[in-house]
């Protein structure tokens, strides 16, 4: 018979002459009420004799998290589950703060405690939920991959028959876009800097590209998966390449006339075939 059962079914006495190990397996059952604190007894246990064996426990037991019992077990289970939970979530806070702020003002000059100023916690905190700067810097871009591919895919979806890549392209190399790098194309945003990165970085962050790329694949035109994907990889990292210079130009009219004939250009090049 288990431990378990032992300490449930032992008088007072015997209680007293139980090892650390016969505790913890009672600390463990996580319970408070008398009936189901000692089941094999049934729901008429003298609370009396209840009381009496709660507190053998917690004298055996002084300093050990072992001797929690009945509500403070149950109280130190909600506040654990509380604790992943709220750690979730602040964690989820800094990957959506980086992300935006990254592509607004580059990787390198949004710093750890910039970021985790926003988010409104401490500087000291970011590596509980990340192992490096270049691991938040890798996650945050993964999400702006994700963000941005699932706009276009909608984007294409919701298109004409026939007409989804021109409405990527027009999609992309639009002044809405060009006007918004915090939620727009982390390429046109921090190109130059991932080609800085150390490869160890870059290798992951080619992955998520190739992921990104395969989101496309239904709406390229071409009769293989080869074509394809040559296709894809000319198309974006050029589309990219225009919106980045769009974003140099201060004049507003001269920024719309870029992206106009950009759009014009890749939509003859790639769409109307």
């Amino acid at each position: 018979m288990g431990s378990k059962f032992r300490c449930i079914r032992s008088t007072p006495t015997e209680m007293q002459s139980m090892s650390e190990n016969d505790f913890a397996c009672f600390a463990n059952t996580g319970v408070n009420a008398p009936e189901t604190m000692f089941p094999d007894l049934g729901p008429i246990v003298d609370s009396r004799e209840v009381d009496l064996r709660r507190e053998l426990l917690r004298r055996a037991l002084p300093s050990s998290t072992l001797a929690l019992t009945g509500i403070r077990v149950l109280s130190y289970s909600y506040l654990m589950r509380y604790s992943l939970e709220h750690k979730a979530q602040n964690r989820e806070k800094i990957l959506s703060v980086a992300a935006r702020s990254f592509r607004e003002r580059g990787g390198d000059t949004s710093g750890i405690g910039t970021v985790m100023k926003k988010v409104g916690l401490k500087k000291g905190g970011f590596y509980r939920h990340f192992k490096s700067k270049d691991d938040l810097f890798v996650e945050a871009v993964a999400r702006a991959l994700d963000e941005t591919g699932r706009g276009m895919v909608e984007v294409a979806k919701s298109a004409p028959e026939g007409q989804a890549l021109r409405a990527i392209i027009e999609r992309y190399l639009s002044v809405g876009h060009a006007n918004s790098p915090g939620t727009g194309c982390v390429r046109a945003a921090l190109g130059p800097e991932l080609a800085r990165k150390p490869v160890a970085v870059r290798k992951r962050i080619e992955a998520l590209l190739e992921a990104y790329r395969e989101r496309f694949l239904p709406f390229m035109p071409g009769q293989t998966r080869v074509e394809k994907q040559a296709k894809i990889r000319l198309l974006f990292p050029s589309m990219a390449g225009v919106l980045m210079m769009a974003r140099v130009s201060s004049d507003p009219q001269r920024r719309e006339q870029i992206l106009m004939d950009a759009r014009n250009f890749f939509i003859k090049s790639f769409a109307e075939q």
